[in-house]
């Protein structure tokens, strides 16, 4: 028998006529269009829902109520029952049984009942699909868009502090784009990144912060900067909720993607009805919120000089050693001016300054935004743009995006639908040096004593110089050129395909793509002698950072109900390609007139580039089965693979299970006593591992080379860093039990869990003997531990037509200990450059470890010869500490445990009040137990400005306390420099008044926002929130140089048609 083949090109059009001739048939088959109507409203109060949403059953079909609550869509449906399902955050979900015939007009009007634990509320734990928040083994935080678009903030992640358990939100500087760091349940690795997974409507989207500004700058050679974090790409006004996910139980689907939590970000998409547009315009006003004290008093310490110059070991005197004459003799140095070894003791008058009134500004901002939405029963779109211009509080500093997106749905046949969407950004800004750098205009202006006018100029206009080797504070801010900018494009493009009921497949890609360019001017100063560290000669730079990466997924998600029992089964695979790109080039001695890099002469470093590729793939498997929608039964294991590990460490298996009981649900509760009270009652379980893949680099497991110039021809210089080829990812175990439950009408809803993570194999550096031909290398070495509780209360204890107040309450608890790191007392150092930050055991991570004073048996200071404080000595093996004949210290300088700049807790107090159509929303944070090392109070104390500096001249404290303190007679005191960071502040108010339709628009709405108000603390600085070593998991609480968080006050006006 002869067969014939079919050629391919036939075989194509075949199925492609037989598929178009299917979905024909499936469009032609008898439907009717129905249209639905009616009112949403609260059922305690009867007042209208505003933004409920309205879902036919089993379709894609929905809408969102008006400002009146009124709802209206229409279906082309066949007859038949169907189900309309209304939800509202905060409220019980209702579902209306329908049976559709003749009648095509459906009048359905509801009341949907206020329930704080709302266990039906539809949650996305990932792109595997929807659940309800009843079937969660685990935590999760909601926060929806009226929250997000009142923080009186730019940056989304600002909508995280104080509304998720469990979240430590740090905002790092007070630049107008200033970045913020985030960690879920506490820090998780050492050397790696603590931030949580963030994705953007199926986007796995980056968050990192790229230096391409402040090359020059670091002070200590650390490599940290405060800088900008991506996510302030993406505009609050353009997000419907966030979806927090705590922890590797919770996250476990997503595998090593996923160790410090997710984050889900939902933007907004259109509904069905009539064309909405929305505009509103904010007018911000930022100011310094805390000014620092400085030395006021009149006089300094040393002998009137003629000019500047000669003035230059006046500063000193205050800060420099008490050596003997003899020993100045043989080591001259830069000692102070002295008589007979001895301080100077002569006090001369001078003027001092304030420098923050030369510094700090009043800064203005404005945002102006449109939001244009429609849609159909089988389509729908959303679009939206932007512009955003932010002054600093810095002088000549802003920050400034434009912005669009666009989204849409497609039902393209029955059972075929598309969700595309992208956004487009451009972002620059005007920088000063911030934080870790001695440019910083915050740094220039403690590190100068304040008895210089730094506004006087020469004949020709320009500033004059301050002390030798600094510089001026406004030669920073009028000279320095600093500028970046940024192009970013995010899309996503998702198909669902439902061949028969119960069952769907969807692939979704997502992309992330951003070009960032910094530019960095330092000119010529024209003043001297300054410090050759400091580019007296000019400075110029040119970076670039290009950042590529994509994620495919495809996911197949069955659901089926068996008797009493309902199965959901959810396989899928991911893949995640990451690219980045960068290049640096910097130049000094600089010709006049040029601003590129063309003006240097001198090229002090090489231009450098550098290209690095990541791939992780992972498959995994879910299984959920329920009984009678009370007892819930998740399991799901995923296998993980990633380029950064050599083939014999790739695949690694993360496993997860978790169950939920919903008590309250049982009859005997529902009719007995326990119902009366508990009107709602859940108990949840969860276990989970998980990975962390960025303790390590693509090619770190290799032994890397660096690429030199050898006479005239190309060569390399092997690394002192030695690769492993066994590293493994670093794993994180997590347990976590809770429950939830409400009482009195659901008027009062509580939120508990306890939680601890095991993370073993944590990568870190190791030292290597001098006779393996390296220096160090890496190692999976030592564990750490977080555990802690969540507890979230929420009441409505009034609520009328008229007036309604709701509170709640946020405490969350956070313990860390390090084990297993070895290098004795002092563990791993965290920074250079003199740092206090390590990884010790037994100790959390971070701890500052550092010098302390020598005290007495009654812990009173053990004052030395001279009267002075002096620093604890010893056995450093041990600890020990050692005194002389004369009941001195001696030995070795000595260092302890100092503080922690980990919070003990947390804690939010949100209160919301309702009077007709005006409400007020207040925010108080609370975060103790934190430490911060305060660098620029040994700066300004150092200088002479300092208010110890002052005691000092006012004779209140002993000649030379603020030299044997300040490292200058004997090593530095760091114990004097640790503070207390606990605080409380007003985060953020909002007074709302909604005037409903108001001339041809449909609604109208005036706020007045406020962020920042206030702040109680102990703290010398400018606040205790902050941080120059910005996004560092490892360095926190440390403040060098940073611009302070300011006030913020927002007027805005919102409008719709």
């Amino acid at each position: 028998m002869n067969y014939k083949v079919l050629p391919v090109k036939n075989l194509a059009r075949f199925l492609y006529f037989g598929i178009f001739f299917f979905c024909f048939g499936q469009l032609l088959h008898a439907q009717q269009t129905y249209v639905f109507s009616g009112t949403v409203k609260d059922a305690s109060v009867g007042q209208p829902i505003i933004g409920a949403t309205v879902i036919i059953g089993g379709t894609s079909i929905g809408t969102t109520s008006d400002f009146d609550g009124n709802y209206t869509l229409s279906a082309s449906l066949k007859p038949g029952n169907y189900k309309l399902i209304f939800s509202y955050l905060g409220f019980s979900s209702q579902t209306v049984n329908l049976t559709l015939s003749g009648d095509t007009n459906i009048s359905t009007n509801v009341s949907l009942s206020p329930d704080l634990m709302n266990l039906d509320e539809v949650i996305v734990t990932g792109n595997a699909g929807n659940t309800s928040r009843r079937q969660l083994g685990n935590s999760i935080g909601t926060i929806k868009a009226e929250e997000i678009a009142n923080t009186g903030s730019g940056n989304p992640l600002s909508a995280l502090s104080g509304k998720v358990l469990g979240a430590q939100v740090t905002q790092n500087s007070g630049d107008p784009a200033g970045g913020f760091s985030v960690t879920l349940r506490g820090t998780s690795t050492v050397f790696g990144s603590s931030d949580p997974l963030y994705i953007i409507d199926g986007v796995i989207v980056d968050n990192s912060s790229q230096n391409v500004i402040n090359l020059n700058a670091d002070a200590q050679g650390t490599g940290f900067q405060a800088g900008q974090n991506r996510l302030v790409d993406i505009n609050p006004n353009d997000i419907e909720r966030i979806e927090v996910l705590n922890g590797s139980s919770a996250a476990a689907i997503y595998g090593s993607l996923a160790s410090n939590g997710v984050v889900q970000i939902f933007t907004k998409r259109g509904q069905t009805g009539k064309t909405r547009i929305t505009l509103s315009n904010t007018t911000s006003l930022n100011y310094l919120r805390k000014r620092l004290e400085f030395n006021k008093f009149e006089g300094r310490f040393g002998f009137k000089g003629d000019d500047r110059l000669s003035t230059v070991g006046d500063r000193l005197t205050t800060i420099a050693d008490l050596r003997p004459a003899a020993d100045k003799a043989l080591n001259p140095g830069t000692g102070p001016v002295a008589l007979g070894g001895r301080l100077v003791e002569n006090i001369y008058d001078v003027k001092r300054f304030d420098y923050q009134d030369q510094i700090f500004r009043d800064a203005v901002g404005t945002e102006n935004y449109i939001s244009v939405s429609s849609g159909t029963e089988k389509s729908s779109y959303f679009f939206s743009a932007s512009y955003n211009r932010n002054e600093g509080i810095v002088d000549d500093t802003h920050f400034q995006k434009y912005g669009v997106r666009f989204k849409m749905d497609q039902q393209l046949f029955k059972n075929l639908k598309l969700t595309a969407g992208g956004s487009y950004n451009n972002s620059s800004s005007e920088d000063k040096p911030n934080g870790n750098n001695f440019f910083s205009p915050v740094s220039t202006m403690i590190i100068i004593d304040n008895v210089w006018d730094i506004t006087e100029r020469d004949e020709f206009g320009n500033l004059l110089h301050v002390e030798q080797q600094r510089v001026n504070p406004l030669s920073v801010i009028e000279g320095f050129e600093i500028k970046q900018e940024t192009n970013r494009f995010i899309g996503n493009t998702r198909l669902d395909f439902t061949p028969i009921d119960g069952l769907n497949l969807a692939y979704t890609f997502g992309l992330d793509s951003y070009s960032l360019v910094g530019n960095t001017f330092q000119p010529r100063l024209p003043y001297g002698p300054v410090a050759a560290t400091f580019f007296p000669d000019g400075y110029v730079a040119v970076a670039t950072a290009n950042v590529f990466q994509t994620n495919s997924d495809f996911l197949i998600n069955y659901n089926k109900n068996i008797g009493d029992f309902s199965s959901t089964t959810t396989a899928g695979f991911q893949f995640l390609f990451e690219e980045n790109k960068s290049t640096k080039a910097e130049g000094r001695d600089l010709l006049d007139f040029i601003k590129t890099l063309d003006a240097a002469q001198n090229f002090f470093t090489n231009p450098t580039e550098s290209r690095s590729e990541r791939t992780t793939w992972g498959y995994f498997l879910q299984e959920t089965i329920g009984y009678k929608d009370l007892v819930y039964l998740t399991l799901a294991g995923r296998i993980d693979g990633s380029s950064v590990f050599s083939t014999s460490e790739r695949s690694q298996f993360y496993p997860k299970v978790s169950s939920s009981f919903i008590a309250s649900d049982l009859d005997f509760w529902k009719n007995g006593s326990l119902g009366k009270f508990f009107n709602t009652f859940k108990l949840r379980a969860s276990y989970g591992e998980s990975g962390n893949l960025t303790g390590i680099g693509p090619f770190d497991r290799f032994t890397n080379a660096t690429p030199v110039v050898l006479t005239g021809r190309g060569g390399f210089i092997p690394s002192t860093r030695l690769g492993v080829e066994n590293i493994k990812p670093e794993n994180n175990e997590e347990f976590e039990i809770g429950t939830d439950f409400s009482i009195l009408n659901r008027r009062v809803g509580v939120e508990f869990s306890y939680y601890k993570q095991d993370v073993q194999d944590l990568i870190l550096p190791v030292t290597l003997s001098p006779s393996s031909g390296g220096a160090s290398t890496i190692a999976n070495v030592g564990s750490l531990t977080n555990k802690g509780i969540e507890l979230k209360v929420s009441a409505t204890p009034i609520n009328s037509v008229d007036f309604s107040w709701n509170t709640s309450v946020l405490f969350s608890t956070f313990d860390n200990e390090l084990g297993g790191i070895g290098n004795g007392r002092s563990g791993i150092l965290l920074r250079g450059g003199g740092g206090v930050q390590s990884a010790i055991d037994g100790r959390s991570l971070g701890t500052f470890f550092g010098t302390f004073f020598a005290r007495n048996d009654d812990g009173s200071l053990l004052l030395s010869a001279l009267g002075l404080p002096q620093v604890e000595r010893g056995n450093d093996v041990t600890g020990e500490a050692q005194r002389d004949g004369a009941g001195q210290p001696t030995g070795t300088p000595l260092r302890k445990a100092l503080g922690d700049p980990n919070a003990d807790y947390t804690l939010t107090w949100v209160n919301e009040f309702r009077y007709k159509k005006l409400s007020l929303r207040m925010q108080f944070d609370a975060s103790q137990g934190q430490e911060v090392y305060n660098w620029n109070s040994i700066t300004s104390n150092n200088a002479g400005n300092g208010k110890l500096a002052e005691r000092e001249l006012r004779g209140e404290v002993p000649r030379g306390w603020v030299a044997a303190i300040g490292g200058f007679i004997g090593p530095r005191i760091q114990e004097f420099h640790v503070e207390d960071g606990s605080f409380i502040k007003l985060r953020e108010v909002s007074v709302n008044y909604d005037f409903g339709k108001w001339m041809f628009f449909e609604n109208f709405n005036a706020s007045l926002i406020g962020r920042n108000i206030f702040s109680l603390d102990n703290y010398t600085g400018f606040d205790p929130e902050t941080n120059s070593a910005g996004q560092s998991s490892t360095v926190r609480g440390d403040d060098f140089g940073n611009v302070p968080i300011p006030t913020t006050i927002q007027v805005k006006f919102t409008f719709s048609l």
